[in-house]
């Protein structure tokens, strides 16, 4: 009997569909734009009832309509639009561009031209390999020859990027590009070191032998371009690369040499500022307090409206207050035991740790904050949670976090003074104060740990 009901349901549902569609096929409805548009599926295609519009008549493209369509189709690989080709790129001057004579393959090159120029060589690979299996015979040849040379090389191609290296300059002996095909051709050797890490090698550890060998291969490579080729817009990248293998190598005063030569070269560059804040962040983490102070300087004084001159500002702020008095604390509320001042806990070492409620990095460090205190509190060692009420932050939802996460280390609510006089900029942040009240470390918590408390405990 059940097997009858639902045989009696399908049919009715059955029957229904067919008188409707022929209902449809007998009074076709007026066709609107939301009726002939359907869901497109995985593959591209359109899936539920699809209208015609043309009157039942099918038209073939023009030759013109096609190219249009073509030209907006995005290649393989693009996840996003392209931006536009920087106005004055040597890859596409009014030379370069006349010698296209099919537009779609023009707005492809544009296209890999302008991921390019962003350095978003993975995007611009497959277009640009497209275009080189159709360059032979072509003007434009060479320029893609170049920048397909560098897109392997900047994805890690290793291998084919160097044959590329090899082909081009044989091909192109006197080309105006070959500065950037060395440049490639470095960045190549960069890459296979950086694969060629120790089975227990740590991320911040030396570079493994290996690794040395074949960075100094790179950099050689780079020595020789800037030599040959001084003033080309390639070496910028170069010299940055430079930087930071010479850094992963302890070479600190090298590191140093080629941020100094990359600012002075381009002045006008993006990157002569992350080099230098990074020779800084390495040489004061590795004891060198006054090249990390002068890289800071030269940063601020030669970049200030880069985004990294505001916190080398409050780098340098931060280094000013290394073996100076404690400033003073501002409290408006002590969650838990006033303890004063810093000036009523000499002989203590005194942690200032700063942090908020709403902050996702500081929710991250602080139950290690709270290990810490409870390892070393009987130590002569107090430790404080320095925190504002700000971003809708109140001291009751402090209290309601505390209570919540188990924390049980003194919370001092802020004036906004303390942070200020402690020139913290960002959270979360840190200041150890040794037992003659002298600061002896400014910087993230994170870098804290039992070792490096015990000198001061």
């Amino acid at each position: 009997m059940a097997f009858g009901a639902i045989m009696l349901v399908v049919g009715a549902i059955g029957g229904y569909t067919y008188g409707t569609n022929q209902a449809s096929s007998e009074a076709p409805a007026p066709a609107t734009a939301d009726a002939s548009t359907a869901a497109a599926d995985k593959d591209g295609g359109l899936q539920g009832n699809v209208v015609n519009n043309t009157g039942g008549s099918i038209r073939r493209l023009s030759e013109a309509e096609k190219q249009e369509l073509l030209a907006g189709k995005k290649p393989e690989g693009d996840k996003k639009a392209a931006p536009a080709p920087p106005a004055d790129s040597r890859f596409l001057t009014p030379t370069i561009e006349a010698s296209f004579a099919d537009a779609v393959l023009l707005a492809e090159y544009k296209r890999a031209v302008g991921h390019m120029s962003t350095g978003n060589a993975r995007a611009a690979r497959p277009s640009l390999t497209n275009l080189a299996g159709q360059s032979e015979g072509k003007a434009w040849a060479e320029p893609v020859a170049a920048m397909l040379t560098d897109a392997k090389a900047s994805v890690g191609e290793v291998q084919p990027a160097r044959l590329a290296a090899r082909d081009f300059k044989s091909a192109y002996p006197k080309s105006e590009y070959t500065a950037m095909v060395l440049v490639a051709e470095g960045k190549s050797y960069m890459q296979e070191g950086k694969r060629a890490r120790a089975p227990n090698q740590k991320r911040g550890d030396p570079a493994s032998p290996e690794q040395v060998a074949l960075y100094q291969q790179a950099i050689a490579i780079w020595d020789d371009a800037v030599k040959t080729y001084p003033g080309d817009d390639s070496l910028e990248d170069a010299l940055l690369n430079k930087s930071a293998l010479l850094l992963q190598m302890k070479d600190i005063k090298g590191a140093e040499e080629a941020a100094i030569l990359l600012a002075s070269s381009f002045p006008n560059g993006k990157s002569a500022p992350r080099a230098l804040s990074n020779v800084a962040r390495a040489a004061i983490d590795g004891g060198e307090k006054e090249t990390g102070l002068a890289m800071y300087q030269r940063l601020v004084d030669d970049f200030p409206r880069d985004r990294l001159a505001r916190s080398a500002r409050t780098q340098l702020q931060s280094l000013a207050l290394m073996g100076a008095d404690a400033p003073q604390l501002e409290v408006e509320e002590w969650l838990g035991d006033d303890l004063g001042q810093i000036g009523d806990l000499k002989g203590k070492t005194v942690l200032l740790v700063f942090w908020a409620t709403w902050c996702p990095h500081c929710r991250k460090e602080m139950p290690k904050m709270e290990e810490l205190w409870n390892s070393h509190k009987d130590e002569d060692f107090v430790m404080i949670a320095v925190t504002k009420n700000s971003k809708g932050q109140t001291t009751e939802k402090v209290r309601e976090y505390a209570s919540s996460t188990g924390l049980t280390l003194p919370i001092a609510i802020d004036t906004g003074m303390t942070s200020r006089n402690y020139s913290v900029s960002g959270i979360p942040a840190a200041a150890l104060v040794d037992k003659s009240g002298k600061v002896v470390f400014r910087n993230h918590p994170g870098q804290l740990n039992d070792a490096f408390l015990a000198k001061y405990l």
